[in-house]
């Protein structure tokens, strides 16, 4: 995956400065995604929320070109905007990066800058018509490139054409560029990431290939995940203080203590606090470090292994759960519903019925015995009342 082909940075306490890198091709292009990245619409969209708060805003360059789509707006938002909006060569201003750089309202190099200025380019297949139509886009395209390029230099738009549009790359040096009035000034600095001796005998697409490889970001292990789950739980608006610092486990020395149960239990939390998430991260140090027993891959393997096995059980005995719930639930709509008969409960299966609570029957204990004394009081005269 590539980097975004702009970043903002160097935010000044005052308010007075800040500055947006464009340090790659534009836009960037996601791999594995397929699609750009930190298109036009994201750079504009942020320079006008840094308009709303910062009176100097520097555009610092280093970039190959990448889609004149996208940098013609670019452009013209910088040209257009009523802050003062200052553009550097850090180390290489090419194609459509060097229209963005003559942009600023002051344009500045490094001295070992390169600029870099040539016809607008594309691909196009189909047949002649379809052909015959793109290079009329490009013609319209090398046009207005004419027109900016010759309102900053001084020069006509044919001096323009015949010099520098002529199907051919024309390389210049930040002093070459100052002496044609491309840029304004030549800083005293040196650009850390200057382009390659060899860059003038390369082609444009080799040149994109180069940047688009220190665009890429290295694969992420175990342990940059770690931390960008401690920065994500970091984000809120009051953030934990500074945690202390942790002491890995001292065991660590087999595969057996891989299993990270604690650590596991500690990142599935909903909000694990910074002093565990920084724990978790001494564990897996302790294993991947500078004598390290394990790859980050091998730890991460575990890892992904031991958290399936968990969200498994966990899965396994939330279903259950439910399922007891609708029983229970079932139960109950039945015993309800049949209470609402008003027929006795009856599991006797064709003997004598169960009790039913409230509406048994009165036990009669009346015996022999007790005929005997009735007879005896009738004739002693005494009257029983049934």
């Amino acid at each position: 995956m590539s980097k975004p082909f702009f970043e903002i940075t160097n935010k000044s306490a005052d308010k007075k400065s800040v500055d947006m890198l464009i340090y790659g091709s534009i836009p960037a292009w996601d791999d594995e995604e397929w699609k750009m990245t930190n298109t036009v619409q994201s750079f504009l969209k942020a320079l006008r929320a840094l308009e709303k708060d910062y009176d100097r805003i520097n555009v610092r360059i280093n970039s190959p070109g990448g889609s004149l789509y996208h940098a013609f707006p670019i452009f013209n938002a910088i040209r257009n905007s009523k802050k003062d909006i200052h553009t550097y060569n850090d180390g290489l201003a090419a194609s459509a990066g060097g229209l963005i750089l003559i942009a600023g309202g002051t344009v500045h190099s490094a001295k070992n800058g390169i600029l870099m200025i040539h016809n607008a380019g594309s691909w196009a297949m189909g047949n002649a018509e379809k052909l015959r139509d793109m290079a009329k886009t490009l013609d319209t395209y090398d046009s207005a490139i004419a027109t900016l390029l010759a309102e900053k230099s001084g020069m006509s738009e044919d001096e323009i054409k015949d010099k520098y549009l002529n199907y051919k790359d024309h390389w210049m040096t930040a002093t070459e560029a100052e002496e044609n009035s491309f840029i304004d000034v030549v800083e005293d600095y040196e650009s850390e990431d200057a382009p390659p001796a060899n860059i003038t005998d390369m082609a444009f697409g080799e040149i994109l290939n180069l940047y688009q490889k220190k665009e890429e970001e290295p694969k992420a292990n175990f342990l940059d995940k770690v931390v960008k789950h401690v920065k994500a739980a970091l984000a809120p608006a009051n953030p934990p203080k500074e945690p202390k610092t942790p002491t890995p486990p001292s065991n660590l020395n087999s595969t057996t203590d891989m299993k990270f149960e604690n650590e596991l239990a500690i990142l599935n939390k909903e909000n694990p606090t910074a002093e565990e998430l920084a724990q978790v991260k001494a564990s897996i140090e302790a294993i991947t470090g500078e004598n390290e027993v394990f790859t980050a891959e091998e730890v991460q393997d575990q890892v992904t292994a031991k958290t399936a096995e968990i969200q498994g059980k966990l899965d396994t005995a939330v279903q259950e759960k439910k399922d007891q719930d609708t029983k229970v639930t079932d139960l109950e709509n039945k015993v309800a519903a049949y209470q609402a008969t008003g027929v006795k409960l009856d599991n006797s299966k064709g003997e004598k019925p169960d009790p039913v609570p409230g509406d048994e029957p009165t036990e009669d204990f009346y015996s022999e015995a007790d005929e005997e004394v009735k007879a005896l009081r009738a004739k002693a005269g005494f009257v029983d009342q049934d």
